[in-house]
């Protein structure tokens, strides 16, 4: 018989066997089970069909265990033991894994604050694989799905409470190479008023919208703006051919597309344009040295940028 066979009893079959033997009645068994006693009943005699043999003596005041039946719960109690050390074993071991989520806003492969905090902590992050919004990492917390979060678009943060400013990422002005400003070091907005702005729907990220409002709303004149398009690279390609301009985080300006070049803006424009990404965690985190160090890394981090 292999460990696949259907001859095989299942943990509940085993489970229900057990529970018989120390209440000494299918009465008892069932109320320690908490099932009724038909289907205790059911998965015994199926247990006993599979082994062929009788595990139980019956009459109608007590249950008494057979010889096969004491040989069978020795080994039972022995598997069901391992089964569980093996099961808290695992689950130790995830509880030191932290699963950690990354909003898609920023690329964070290409920061390198970022990749040194992947490399130190490797053997205990888990990244959350899916690409969700800050919006809907904030919900995943909430769900327990994860522990911690970076996000950028953060309105309800508490200052006090389970948050840090952990970064700003800079923003990259995207236009066509052709274009007459695309030789300079750094492009000031007023000089690329004459293409229209791919721009995002303010419900995507209230506070950064607000943000860049503040900044177009010093320019010259008004910024034309253009639908942003299902994904990046449609935009690229109106971009060069000189079609419109883009603004995008550093860290998402990587693509090398003949045409296009990426300039930093003026000082004056790429400091109010600064994306805050923050460090969120769940407010019932247990704490732990590892949930401490996490913390403590991004607030020593932060606070050596800044100076």
């Amino acid at each position: 018989m292999d460990i696949y066979s259907k001859k095989l009893p299942s943990i509940k079959q085993l489970q229900y066997f057990i529970a018989v033997c120390e209440e000494h009645s299918f009465r008892g068994a069932a109320n320690k089970l908490n099932v009724s006693q038909p289907p205790l009943s059911i998965q015994i005699k199926e247990l006993e069909e599979k082994l062929e043999v009788s595990l139980f003596l019956r009459n109608s005041h007590q249950v008494v265990l057979t010889k096969e039946g004491e040989e069978f719960k020795s080994k039972v109690t022995q598997i069901l033991r391992e089964l569980c050390s093996v099961t808290k074993s695992i689950k130790s071991n995830n509880d030191n894994k932290i699963t950690l989520g990354t909003t898609k806003t920023l690329s964070f492969d290409f920061i390198d604050y970022f990749k040194e905090f992947f490399t130190e902590f490797a053997d205990v992050i888990e990244i959350y694989k899916h690409n969700y919004t800050s919006k809907e990492l904030q919900f995943e917390l909430q769900k327990r799905h994860i522990d911690f979060a970076f996000v950028s678009d953060y309105q309800s943060r508490n200052e006090h409470e389970n948050s840090l400013l952990i970064y700003r990422e800079p923003m990259m002005l995207v236009l066509p190479e052709s274009h007459p400003n695309s030789k300079h070091n750094q492009i000031d907005l007023n000089d690329v008023l004459d293409l229209p702005l791919f721009w995002f729907k303010q419900h995507s990220n209230p506070s950064f919208y607000e943000q860049c409002e503040q900044v177009f709303k010093t320019l010259n004149h008004p910024i034309t703006r253009r639908p942003e398009l299902p994904d990046n690279l449609s935009m690229l390609l109106e971009v060069s051919l000189g079609k419109a301009i883009m603004l995008l985080p550093q860290s998402m300006a990587q693509a090398k597309l003949d045409g296009v070049v990426y300039k930093p803006l003026i000082n004056k424009q790429s400091e109010k344009l600064k994306i805050d990404i923050y460090l969120i965690w769940r407010r019932d985190l247990h704490q732990t040295t590892l949930t401490k160090a996490i913390i403590d890394y991004f607030n020593g981090k932060y606070l050596t940028l800044e100076k």
